[in-house]
């Protein structure tokens, strides 16, 4: 990537300069990448003009020229995926595996886009004037992606695609700590695609600034992905000017393993991805571990031999290490209280609760009970709370103990880990597969603090990003009773 080109600059359809700057750092090393634009208020409300009168044009554009250019931009996209996976390695501290993987998931994301435009989007419907009475899917207009640092490329590809394909314009604001590979990484990609100026706008913001995508009356939604605790504030902000809002939140994921199982070494692999990848900073990562009792000390010796192999370090250093360092340094501290409070509380900590500057090492508590903070709050961090049940009605009740309702796991006999799946009070359930796992084409979103009830991806993204117009049409205009006396 031309580091240059983002030195004090933000994207409104042009490399200009921001209002101010923010440095880009390692958060492996505290290393200095490049220092990037920011914009404050009065540009966030420049851009959102210019995006609505981009979006107006392009709207317009015919279906096959609008297919043209997503081809084209998952073309770009793989052309330039090892730049952008070099920077996700320095920037966020990925894997390259997972760095690979955000890379090929929103590939996938922009090519199912690729094929909206040339979908049917309206419906006829019944009317007994004899009219022509239809409906017609239309754009929203203007919409404001707010994403997050953990899965950045991905969560980007996942808004900007369909939301554009559809006819919209985008201001993206990525998340401070993600700036480069989810953010400019996508203005360039699109730039170089050819779209228009101005329906694709990267705008880095922070603070009260930042409340001004969710105020602005050119922008009419509003996509969040993050803690749900900040989503509820964006709602609340972007309700007093009656804004779409959609809201992907936190998670508490249930991952349940049954004393059937016929794999226990299987159903640990799963549970080591689903809790250690990427060093569980994942709204899917398996938030608590519901194991029977009787493969209950089995699977917790399992975890811990299999959580001991882990290596763990900065990634751009050594390409086996599992996991790199935290996103934000200041989760250290907040990780290390949680497993404190584990322990005070009667958990036994059987692996890990240390940390060595911005890494922690793979953590185990076992006999975690629900007045910890390990059960109750979204860890976002390398650590595996674990617990036993009895029954498979104990199994419900414990999973659907959470204020949350995103993801979960249930390994079993398929008989038995469906009838616990169905319910479960979650967005999504996957029996005998991690609680991580996701596609392109399928829809993603949560229940209960997860979410406000929202869906996006695949055949949802039309509910999730246009509207319904109603028409109707008349050969001639009829007479209409007089009220004369």
């Amino acid at each position: 990537m031309n580091f240059e080109l983002f030195n004090g600059n933000v994207f409104d359809g042009r490399w200009i300069k921001g209002s101010s700057s923010i440095e880009i750092k390692e958060p492996a090393t505290g290393k200095s990448i490049v220092s990037v634009g920011v914009a404050d208020a009065s540009m966030i409300s420049r851009s959102a003009q210019k995006a609505l009168i981009a979006q107006k044009e392009w709207a317009e554009v015919n279906c096959e020229d609008k297919r043209k250019l997503f081809i084209e931009a998952e073309r770009v996209l793989r052309l330039h995926a090892q730049e952008v996976i070099d920077v996700a390695m320095r920037e966020i501290g990925a894997t390259r595996t997972k760095a690979e993987f955000e890379i090929e998931f929103s590939a996938d994301e922009i090519l199912e886009a690729a094929s909206y435009p040339t979908q049917q989007a309206g419906t006829l419907l019944a009317d007994k004037r004899g009219r022509h009475s239809y409906s017609k899917r239309v754009p929203y207009g203007v919409v404001a992606a707010l994403t997050p640092s953990n899965v950045p490329i991905l969560l980007a590809a996942r808004v900007i695609a369909p939301a554009l394909a559809m006819g919209n314009a985008v201001l993206l604001k990525p998340h401070p700590h993600s700036i480069l590979c989810g953010g400019y990484a996508f203005a360039r990609i699109f730039e170089e695609a050819g779209f228009p100026e101005g329906v694709i706008q990267v705008l880095p913001a922070d603070g009260a600034d930042a409340q001004t995508f969710e105020t602005d009356k050119n922008i009419s939604m509003v996509h969040f992905t993050g803690s749900s605790a900040t989503g509820a504030r964006i709602a609340e902000l972007a309700s007093k000017t009656l804004k779409k809002v959609s809201i992907s939140g936190s998670g508490k994921n249930p991952f349940i393993v049954l004393d059937d199982v016929p794999d226990l070494d299987a159903v640990v692999s799963n549970a080591i991805f689903a809790t250690f990848y990427f060093g569980g900073q994942s709204c899917m990562t398996a938030g608590r571990h519901l194991v029977q009792q009787p493969v209950y000390e089995d699977y917790i010796s399992k975890l811990v031999e299999a959580a001991k192999q882990l290596q763990v370090g900065n990634p751009v250093e050594n390409e086996n290490v599992f996991y790199g360092p935290m996103i934000d340094p200041k989760s250290i501290n907040r990780l290390s209280e949680i497993v404190e409070d584990a322990v005070k509380k009667g958990a036994e900590l059987v692996l890990g609760g240390s940390s060595k500057g911005t890494f922690f090492e793979p953590t185990i508590l076992k006999n975690v009970t629900s007045e910890m903070r390990a059960w109750q709050e979204e860890m976002f961090g390398p650590i595996a709370a674990v617990t036993s049940f009895t029954s498979d009605e104990d199994a419900v009740e414990m999973a659907n103990d959470t204020e949350y309702g995103l993801s979960g796991a249930v390994f079993g006999s398929l008989g038995r880990a469906r009838n616990i799946a169905n319910r479960m009070n979650t967005g999504m359930v996957h029996i005998n597969d991690k609680s991580t796992d996701d596609s392109a084409y399928v829809p993603f979103g949560g229940t209960k603090q997860s979410g406000n009830g929202g869906r996006y991806g695949s055949y949802v993204n039309w509910d999730e990003y246009t509207q319904m117009r109603w028409f109707t049409e008349s050969v001639t205009a009829q007479p209409l009773h007089s009220f004369k006396k």
